[in-house]
C-alpha cells in the first residue's frame, strides 16, 4: 500500500535510520528518467536525473512534479559512481523548501 508523504521527510527517514540503497522517484512529467539518489549509511553519495548529476540534479528538482518513490535496500550507484555534493543538512533544508510530495511504495 502506498502513501503520500513529503518527499523532504522521505530523505529525512532515510538518513536518520543510515540506510544504504537506492531511491528511484517517478516524475509527472513524461520522461523515460527516474530522479536516482544513492544512499551509504544515510548519506547521499550519487544523484542523477537524465544527464543532470549531482549538485545539477539537486537545482532543477524545483521546475519537475514528484510522482512515485520506491526505495530498495542495498542497491548501488552503477560504475561506483559518485557525485559533488552539498552535506546531507543541506540537500535535507534545500528539499524541504521546495515542500513537494510523492507517494511512496
Amino acid at each position: 500500500m502506498s502513501k503520500e508523504q513529503l518527499f523532504a521527510d522521505l530523505i529525512q527517514e532515510i538518513y536518520d535510520a543510515k540506510r544504504t540503497g537506492a531511491l528511484y522517484v517517478s516524475i509527472v512529467e513524461t520522461s523515460e528518467d527516474l530522479v536516482r539518489m544513492y544512499f551509504r549509511n544515510g548519506d547521499i553519495y550519487h544523484i542523477r536525473y537524465g544527464s543532470a548529476i549531482g549538485k545539477d540534479c539537486l537545482d532543477i528538482l524545483e521546475f519537475y512534479n514528484l510522482w512515485g518513490a520506491t526505495y530498495f535496500e542495498g542497491i548501488e550507484s552503477p560504475g561506483g559512481a559518485v557525485s559533488q555534493l552539498p552535506d546531507m543538512k543541506e540537500i535535507i533544508s534545500k528539499i524541504r523548501a521546495l515542500n513537494k510530495k510523492v507517494r511512496v511504495t
